[in-house]
């Protein structure tokens, strides 16, 4: 009952609040403007991130008043997600309306790592390719702060076309929160059940042709609020698919970040500096059209995420079927750089 209490509060909290998060934009002039790197064409309102954060951090505490019960001892957790979201959005909100610094970005990313971590946030195994899980040991601090800021900006990376980010998001929650409660993970479940109502909430305002973005501030959030879930959930639960599952749902905007800076490694660049060299640019390049690029990747993402909870499941049949959706995903990508390079 509370998870249905929770998806619809965040829901229509977001649903009311991203009106008046894209009247503060256009009348305080915030916008993400046209760039060389930059798909859109006119300046957009930015801020529909804080409606989303909003959403979250004040459903998730009305939440836990509503049922003390079921989220006793956790106060410290929701402390920590609180501030650390506080600190995410507010360095996002400032890189939105001033351009923020690299390095300030970074800065504040590692703190709110941190305070995850102190609220007792962490990695502390990881899948073995032997089967089973190897303990990190005195590596799950550093790694589990790198994690963290890596989902932060992977999120923020993959925000290049209209919708894509939060429909990402909101398809990545969705299967963490499956695997949450199938494994009895009540918090991971709220955050997740949360973070997916605020998602649609704010999604018609965003698909193609969006009215307002998410901003930096928005996908930042996000991703920190994705990135608690991951670190949580290996604390309770250290089967090996329950950490595959949200690594697997999250594989688009990972492989594409990855990507990105061994790229511009590569290449003598800074890993941070913008290009029009991601996925979803690559898909336009060749032939997707602008919602046929954001379908596709949601494709590729629920595909991941069925086939990492299958798993689990051992169903030869059901992953026969996927592997065949996964075929014919496949075939229409290269059927569409054909077309393009013709």
């Amino acid at each position: 009952m509370h998870y249905l209490t929770a998806f619809f509060i965040a829901a229509v909290l977001s649903l009311l609040l991203t009106p008046l998060a894209l009247y503060v934009s256009v009348k305080g002039k915030v916008f993400d403007r046209p760039g060389l790197r930059k798909i859109h064409q006119k300046a957009m309102p930015c801020l529909g991130g804080a409606a989303v954060a909003v959403a979250v951090l004040i459903t998730i505490w009305l939440i836990k008043s509503l049922w003390p019960g079921i989220f006793y001892g956790l106060a410290g957790k929701f402390t920590a997600i609180t501030f650390g979201g506080l600190l995410i959005l507010g360095v996002g909100l400032y890189d939105d309306l001033k351009s923020a610094s690299v390095a300030l970005r970074l800065v504040f990313q590692f703190a709110a790592a941190g305070i995850l971590i102190a609220g007792g946030f962490c990695v502390t195994v990881l899948p073995s390719p032997l089967g089973g899980v190897f303990a990190l040991g005195l590596f799950s601090i550093p790694f589990t702060a790198l994690w963290i800021v890596f989902i932060i900006n992977a999120i923020n990376f993959i925000d290049g076309l209209d919708g894509l980010a939060a429909g990402i998001a909101t398809i990545v929650a969705a299967t963490i929160f499956v695997s949450a409660e199938a494994s009895g993970e009540g918090l991971i479940g709220l955050l997740a059940i949360v973070t997916v109502g605020a998602l649609l909430g704010f999604l018609p305002f965003n698909f193609h042709p969006a009215r307002i973005f998410l901003g930096d501030s928005g996908a930042t959030f996000i991703g920190f609020i994705l990135a608690a879930m991951t670190t949580l959930g290996t604390m309770k639960s250290i089967a090996t698919v329950a950490l595959l599952i949200p690594i697997a749902a999250l594989g688009v905007p990972m492989v594409d970040t990855a990507s990105a800076v061994l790229r511009r490694t590569w290449r003598g660049q800074m890993f941070y500096r913008a290009d029009k060299e991601h996925v979803h640019h690559t898909l336009l390049t060749i032939g997707f059209s602008h919602q046929g690029a954001v379908m596709f990747l949601y494709g590729i993402t629920v595909f991941l995420a069925i086939l990492a909870m299958l798993l689990s499941l051992a169903d030869r049949r059901l992953i026969s079927i996927l592997a065949g959706l996964f075929l014919i995903l496949v075939w229409i990508f290269f059927k569409k750089w054909q077309k393009g390079r013709d």
